[in-house]
């Protein structure tokens, strides 16, 4: 009893010792206030677009819990047993944001009414790329930019990536803006951009999306692309050898037109068996040219646009009500803080002195 009431004299005291400082935490907290209203006003106005879509997997893959598990873990179980083609689980797809050629590709998406790249506008914003340097690129550089994109396949082919400065900071730009979210469980893919400028902040969540869809699309099919360009090849060369034997066989016909002895009747005999042979052939790599492309609009993946990209009208950032809460309430905290603590302060380091 004594020390519930020891504790309601305390609770009092502190209590009394807030009222009497009263004025100091008003101040205290009108101050932080303000400052949370000035740091609201000039904080840098952010949008945000996103789009969110579902890929589609492959049979018998979706209804899997042993192979859903596994997808968690990158592991596509139905690859391995020989069944699907292999694919890239969604739980990869954010390290896929964030490799090097990804974040290179997504640096020269158009954008803004000029359609000048994501890199070009950067570095422009920053003072990196004057109107002198843009202006010398386009005339001066022009024959080396048309070489630059001749030979844009073969730097595509080329595996190493000469990442300097410049880049890592941009890369590092767009780990800031760029979020790649999955939810493992509705299998739900999120792609958002946050950005300033509203207008860029959609193309380039646009740009990314399809970037990313593009490359699962490349992996998954690859297989079935290299297959068919193998069949492809053989079929073109065996249906020229068919037609030469076609023309071989009118040919001798027609130099040899009233000639009825055996060996012109042997001749004649390999000569057609040679084509029906050839024809067979030619014909069953026909059928597999056709199944080749078959498989590959079967191995390209489909992807459900639950949320496609609109350009956003309302700003995500910065939430100015809630700054303006925030700090206030952070300026009586530590106002009312140092008003309970002041005092005991002062007597510990007075003790200190004296000792």
């Amino acid at each position: 009893m004594n020390d519930h009431k020891e504790d309601e004299i305390d609770l009092t005291f502190l209590l009394k010792t807030v009222f009497v400082a009263r004025r100091f935490v008003i101040q205290i907290t009108v101050l932080f206030s303000a400052l949370g209203i000035v740091l609201a006003l000039v904080s840098p106005v952010r949008y945000t677009a996103s789009s969110m879509f579902m890929p589609q997997l492959s049979e018998g893959q979706s209804n899997s819990s042993l192979g859903g598990l596994a997808s968690l873990a990158g592991i596509n179980l139905t690859a391995i047993m020989g069944g699907q083609p292999q694919e890239i689980a969604p739980s990869l797809y954010p390290q896929i944001a964030e490799s090097s050629p990804y974040r290179m590709a997504l640096l020269e998406t158009p954008v803004g009414e000029s359609q000048i790249s994501f890199r070009d506008y950067i570095l422009g914003q920053d003072g990196g790329v004057s109107v002198i340097a843009l202006i010398k690129k386009y005339t001066i550089g022009l024959p080396s930019l048309l070489l630059s994109s001749n030979n844009a396949d073969t730097h595509q082919d080329n595996t190493l990536f000469d990442i300097n400065k410049e880049d890592r900071n941009l890369f590092e730009l767009l780990g800031q803006i760029l979020s790649v979210e999955v939810d493992d469980k509705k299998g739900l893919v999120s792609i958002s951009v946050e950005f300033s400028d509203r207008k860029i902040a959609a193309q380039l969540a646009q740009a990314a999306t399809d970037l990313l869809q593009s490359k699962i699309i490349a992996f998954k099919s690859q297989s079935a692309r290299n297959n068919l360009q193998f069949v492809q090849g053989q079929f073109d060369a065996k249906r020229q050898e068919f037609e030469q034997i076609q023309d071989s066989i009118a040919m001798f016909k027609d130099q040899n037109l009233n000639i009825t002895s055996s060996l012109y009747q042997n001749q004649l005999t390999r000569l057609e068996s040679q084509f029906t042979v050839t024809s067979s052939v030619y014909q069953e790599l026909a059928g597999q040219v056709e199944q080749a492309k078959i498989q590959v609009n079967k191995d390209t993946p489909i992807f459900m646009i639950i949320e496609p990209v609109s350009v956003p009208l309302k700003r995500s950032k910065p939430q100015r009500t809630m700054m303006i809460i925030i700090w206030t309430f952070l300026g009586g905290v530590i106002a009312v803080g140092w008003t309970l603590v002041k005092a005991p302060a002062l007597q510990i380091l007075k003790e200190l002195k004296s000792s």
